[in-house]
């Protein structure tokens, strides 16, 4: 059974495990996760399997478009991958964007199964950015409308 909810303190060297795991090099410092969980901790979720962690959240209001939510990270660690941790996930960030009239995100141009996942639920392509992250370090932003 898995459940998604609201991180402690607790899980956040969890959380960064999952997003080092995930995203190497480019994935938040640990400083940040905790900094996150001190500004937005209402967006910083865990999928729980029993006891153990095996995916997070990060979901943030824009500040700078006004009725934008933005997904700022998404991730499942690789031995619990397949199971639909992911789905459940974004099922629960397009559930909290309630309120809001987007839900953005940003993927890697070559991540085609997560890009699929996005587009399975209603997400579409808003630009590709050049260079996003980096020189060579593309991303599409993603788009969905919100429909209350």
């Amino acid at each position: 059974m898995v459940s998604i909810k609201t991180a402690e303190k607790i899980d956040l060297k969890k959380i960064y495990e999952i997003e080092t795991e995930a995203f190497g090099n480019h994935g938040y410092p640990s400083f940040f996760i905790r900094q996150a969980f001190d500004c937005w901790a209402n967006g910083l979720l865990v999928a729980k399997k029993g006891e153990e962690i095996v995916g997070y959240l990060l979901q943030v209001p824009s500040s700078v478009t006004k009725g934008d939510s933005w997904i700022l990270s998404l991730a499942v660690s690789k031995n619990a991958q397949g199971y639909g941790l992911g789905k459940k996930l974004l099922e629960t960030a397009i559930e909290n964007a309630k309120g809001y009239k987007r839900l953005l995100l940003t993927v890697c141009p070559n991540n085609k199964r997560a890009y699929a996942l996005y587009q399975s639920y209603g997400f579409y392509l808003v630009k590709e950015e050049q260079d996003y992250f980096d020189i060579g370090e593309d991303r599409l932003v993603l788009a969905l409308d919100i429909v209350e």
